[in-house]
């Protein structure tokens, strides 16, 4: 809980040093009985006691609802706030192999949970990719249900192949709802492209075209580079790619340099929303003045009734 006007809270303390002030400097007239009665004081009776502190509760509540209490409620980010990134994952065969521990596909998911636990305002989703491509989320805020669709993510799921083009596309395709005018696609491949019914160039020319400077491409080269026979990592093609697209090429050769590179794609996309979270408030202070309200009601009606001595 936040107070708009802090000041009002120190009503309190320096009106109970005014009242203990005047007081002291305050002459009580004595007077004197005779006869068999006997006077006992209401000032000093348990329920008088009672009502005075019911009333300086109650003014107490009413200072605190002078200083305009306002409770923070954490909400999500809107559709046109932070940046929507989609992940591009090659889950073909060759991503099995153990050139990094346990394996490329392992290696290339632990990076990408670590990358979406760093960026909790913006909408992320996965596309993975063999001889076809399937969409298994679209950009959400819902990260907990995207890290359990990476954590699925296995090879076999599509048939054995590489279509760098088609996953490309599809995970352009994935921001035809998009709101944000920040759109980042991180593509991560570890052969060339065997499967596509497009060539991959082509498909980043179209996305230029079609996007703009709304749209940048990072391309993660997993694997070796092109071998005597025409198979193996194409970095050529996914260099292309990432430059048409006001992206980067980044050749990884180690599970460590997986996360440089997430870390990199961090501070090039940084996003303007603030990582402690997004939070909108709302004045609470009705509460106060109404409990406090009631309480001096109360003590007076205690005070002036019940407690009043005859002849005041």
């Amino acid at each position: 809980m936040s107070f708009q006007f802090f000041p009002a809270l120190l009503a309190f303390p320096v009106l109970i040093v005014l009242i203990f002030l005047l007081s002291r400097n305050h002459k009580v007239t004595s007077q004197t009985y005779s006869g068999p009665f006997s006077f006992h004081s209401v000032s000093g009776s348990p329920g008088y006691r009672t009502a005075v502190l019911l009333q300086w509760t109650g003014i107490l509540l009413l200072c605190i609802a002078l200083a305009r209490p306002q409770q923070g409620f954490e909400r999500l980010p809107e559709a046109g706030e932070g940046v929507d990134i989609i992940i591009t994952l090659d889950v073909s065969g060759s991503m099995n192999q153990t050139d990094y521990y346990p394996s490329r596909l392992a290696a290339a998911k632990k990076a990408a949970l670590t990358f979406i636990n760093g960026r909790p305002n913006d909408r992320i989703g996965l596309v993975i990719y063999a001889d076809q491509p399937r969409t298994l989320c679209p950009p959400t805020f819902d990260h907990a249900t995207l890290e359990r669709f990476i954590q699925d993510a296995e090879l076999g799921a599509l048939q054995d192949g590489t279509a760098i083009g088609a996953g490309l596309a599809v995970a352009a395709k994935g921001f035809n709802y998009s709101q944000t005018s920040r759109r980042v696609v991180v593509l991560i491949s570890d052969g060339e492209d065997t499967s596509s019914p497009v060539d991959p160039i082509t498909v980043a020319r179209a996305i230029n075209t079609i996007h703009g400077d709304s749209l940048r491409v990072y391309t993660v080269a997993i694997g070796k580079p092109l071998s005597e026979n025409g198979l193996g990592l194409d970095r050529e093609a996914l260099s292309y790619i990432a430059e048409l697209n006001g992206g980067r090429l980044f050749n990884v050769e180690s599970p460590e340099e997986l996360d440089e590179v997430y870390s990199a794609i961090d501070s090039l996309e940084a996003s303007t929303l603030p990582a402690e979270g997004l939070f909108v408030y709302r004045d609470s202070y009705v509460f106060f003045l109404i409990s406090g309200m009631i309480l001096m009601m109360i003590s007076n009606i205690m005070k002036y009734r019940f407690f009043k001595v005859v002849g005041d």
